[in-house]
């Protein structure tokens, strides 16, 4: 069962004779943070006592399980992963125009408004700066209208929703990746974002926050650089300083490529997965 509603209806319809077998439920992001801020700390008690097996994605929401209840035991992280092989991985060089990458829906957790002004701060000092946002989504029309208060309609561009293989058109020609999530304020967070791991694959220095798992695949330092949320001039300073530094570049996008072949590599992680059930099945696991 993917998200925990899932895995406490899953209980629920084996305790009715509709499904047999063992329960195992995987935790991703609105599950550990939304609901359970709506439905309270009890919200999972049912799938607590009943269900056979929880993998949450990230070691931060590991820890959210056991401190709601969940047997430590019966709680192992299990991430997902993307194909390395897919993602051509090559070293950033800088050239005459900077190109900064986002790829999000325009929801609060993405962060949007606060990468842009810090974008449009570092457009007073390097006015060579191109950023690209792809997506859409229900605060279009208020990122419009900060783009326009600003004044920086000719050098942030909105791109609308893309295909695939648009995206990766896009992301082969930035520069570096800037993911600015943050918690929403009903509580929404992300997981731990793919894009970010597709970035980090192709050889993308990533921007980020130290918000939800997003620590967990960023190094801090050595891929790229997380900030506290919603730290408009603390985004700023580090994208500066990552255009002003492009020597740092390939070093980084080799740290990214390698940390995340080692331990978000889908191949990698189905095995574990297949290893992870069949030590359940034989009773290996409690």
């Amino acid at each position: 069962c993917h998200f925990g509603p899932n895995g406490s209806l899953g209980v629920l319809l084996r305790e009715i004779g509709a499904i047999e077998g063992k329960v195992v439920t995987t935790f991703h992001g609105y599950d550990m943070s939304t609901y359970v801020r709506e439905q309270g700390a009890d919200a999972y008690r049912l799938l607590f006592n009943r269900g056979d097996l929880f993998l949450p994605i990230s070691e931060r929401w590991k820890a959210n399980l056991i401190e709601l209840g969940c047997d430590k035991r019966r709680t192992i992280v299990h991430r997902m992963g993307i194909d390395t092989r897919a993602f051509r991985f090559s070293t950033r060089k800088t050239g005459n125009c900077i190109q900064v990458f986002t790829v999000a829906r325009f929801v609060e957790k993405k962060g949007l408004k606060y990468g842009i002004k810090a974008v449009a701060e570092v457009l007073k000092k390097h006015p060579d700066v191109d950023y690209r946002i792809a997506g859409d989504g229900p605060l279009r029309s208020e990122i419009e209208n900060l783009i326009g208060q600003l004044a920086v309609g000719s050098q942030i561009k909105l791109l609308g929703w893309q295909e695939q293989d648009e995206i990766a058109e896009l992301m082969d020609k930035a520069d570096i990746l800037l993911a600015p999530s943050v918690t929403s304020k009903d509580g929404d967070q992300e997981g731990i974002p793919v894009v970010i791991m597709e970035a980090l694959a192709r050889g993308l220095p990533v921007l980020s926050t130290q918000h939800s798992g997003i620590p967990e695949l960023v190094r801090d330092g050595e891929s790229g650089f997380l900030v506290s949320e919603r730290d408009v001039a603390a985004l700023a300073e580090r994208l500066e300083y990552l255009i002003e530094h492009p020597e740092i570049w390939p070093a980084m996008g080799r740290a990214g490529r390698r940390f995340v072949e080692e331990h978000y590599d889908i191949d990698k992680l189905n095995n574990q997965l297949v290893e992870i059930y069949q030590k359940l099945l034989s009773g290996e696991l409690p």
